[in-house]
């Protein structure tokens, strides 16, 4: 009955219930946002084992920083920056990267051409191509429909920097596509 009662909090609530210690809370917490950090992990990774490490090391960290938290009414923008900055890390420390457009050949429909998933191929080998600094912010602007500001926040740079990450991502796809 307790974890049902917790589930009805708001995550405000959880936030200062797992800040006072309260595993619960935090195990909340963890269930009610771990599938959105997953599909924020999986679309900066690809379809990857590391996205299981990315989950679980975010809200290891999260439970440990809980007071760096400026508003608990943010914690899911807070979760997606935290497992962006995972996911750059590993992405960082590998020499290839399988690129998150494989997971269009999971679920594209089974009777679909093989040729239809030339383009995606292709963007998927152009990405892997980028620099982290720039495939991060374009995958989350452009594939996760994340606002400008939203992306220099999750990248902790400012909105400036942000728009000429992505637009240099963009040259750079736009010359490989040619």
């Amino acid at each position: 009955m307790g974890t049902l009662r917790q589930i009805e909090l708001s995550d405000e609530m959880l936030v200062e219930r797992a800040s006072l210690g309260d595993e619960r809370a935090l195990g909340t917490l963890f269930h009610r946002h771990a599938r959105y950090v997953a599909g924020v992990a999986f679309r900066l990774l690809g379809r990857d084992a590391e996205v299981d490490d990315v989950v679980q090391d975010t809200f290891l960290a999260a439970g440990q920083h809980l007071a760096s938290l400026r508003s608990a009414s943010a914690v899911r923008p807070w979760l997606a920056r935290i497992a962006a900055r995972e996911a750059c890390r590993r992405i960082n420390s590998r020499s290839r990267l399988r690129r998150f457009f494989e997971g269009v050949r999971v679920t594209s429909a089974p009777h679909s051409e093989p040729n239809s998933l030339h383009p995606v191929s292709e963007l998927a080998h152009a990405l892997d191509q980028l620099p982290a600094e720039l495939r991060i912010p374009w995958v989350l602007h452009h594939v996760e429909g994340e606002t400008l500001p939203a992306v220099a926040s999750l990248a902790r740079v400012s909105l400036a920097t942000i728009k000429r990450r992505i637009a240099e991502a963009d040259v750079r796809l736009g010359r490989r596509e040619r």
